[in-house]
């Protein structure tokens, strides 16, 4: 017969195993969550006066964590240094990555938590059906920020002549006087902008102008296919749960950025 006290060990045993496993996953491999990031990339990723790291990665990576059972130490890495840090093990994450061809050579991802489309901005007092996409920007005043995504896009339409930029301020400047319709942006930058900067005078469409939208994932080291389980199956919670959108909505509105599962 069993004894009570191995009963006990026995149920702890259990009880240990299901505190750090994911309803339906394998169980989470690690004891906390080390999580590196750019700490000089707002509003993603940005460090305060006080050294405190504050940002919508940060938020993002709170809340993976806890949606793992497992503690968060979240710290600033130099950019060009992050994969190699992951690599040497220092770290165990990375969760705010654009997902590439050329770093899943080096290392592995997650299923996708955000993405970025080039998308339009006009004023908020505009019509309501006003939602400039591809084929309208030939007949509207466009602006553009030099050397950036939207720019290059607007390359690839040769019937758009767009007014050129240097700061993101000068271009939204004009749109609110009404010197241009819109303006042509990455979305995530857009929503920030709008919704810190200049809240109740701008809108963004969420129109796509591209079609290839970029994907942001958690960035982990190959070998950990467990943990990269886990990461996929909490944030696929977070996305039916409506978490995951709560946590961006802060940081960038309502501009579209949370994949479907």
């Amino acid at each position: 017969m069993i004894s009570t006290a191995a009963w006990f060990v026995a149920f702890l045993t259990v009880m240990l195993l299901v505190a750090q496993t994911l309803p339906g996953t394998a169980a989470v491999p690690i004891k906390v969550l080390r999580v590196g990031a750019d700490p000089d990339y707002r509003p993603t990723s940005g460090t305060e006066k006080s050294g405190k790291m504050v940002g919508s990665d940060v938020d993002f990576a709170t809340a993976l964590a806890s949606r793992l059972g497992v503690p968060l130490h979240y710290e600033g890495v130099a950019w060009d240094g992050i994969i190699p840090a992951l690599l040497a093990r220092k770290i165990d994450a990375i969760t705010a990555m654009v997902i590439t061809d050329k770093r899943k050579e080096v290392v592995a991802f997650s299923r996708p938590h955000t993405f970025q489309t080039i998308t339009t901005v006009v004023r908020a007092n505009s019509p309501s059906n006003f939602n400039p996409a591809k084929n309208d920007l030939s007949r509207l005043k466009v602006g553009v920020m030099v050397s950036t995504s939207a720019a290059q896009a607007l390359e690839d339409i040769p019937s758009v002549k767009p007014i050129t930029y240097n700061t993101v301020a000068d271009e939204y400047n004009d749109l609110i006087l009404g010197r241009i319709d819109v303006v042509v942006i990455e979305s995530v930058n857009a929503g920030y902008t709008t919704t810190t900067i200049y809240p109740g005078k701008l809108r963004v469409t969420n129109k796509d102008l591209t079609g290839k939208p970029s994907y942001t994932g958690v960035a982990l080291r190959k070998e950990d296919t467990q943990l990269r389980e886990a990461i996929d199956a909490a944030i696929n919670a977070m996305i039916k749960d409506g978490s995951l959108n709560r946590v961006y909505k802060k940081w960038y509105g309502d501009v579209s950025m949370v994949p479907s599962q």
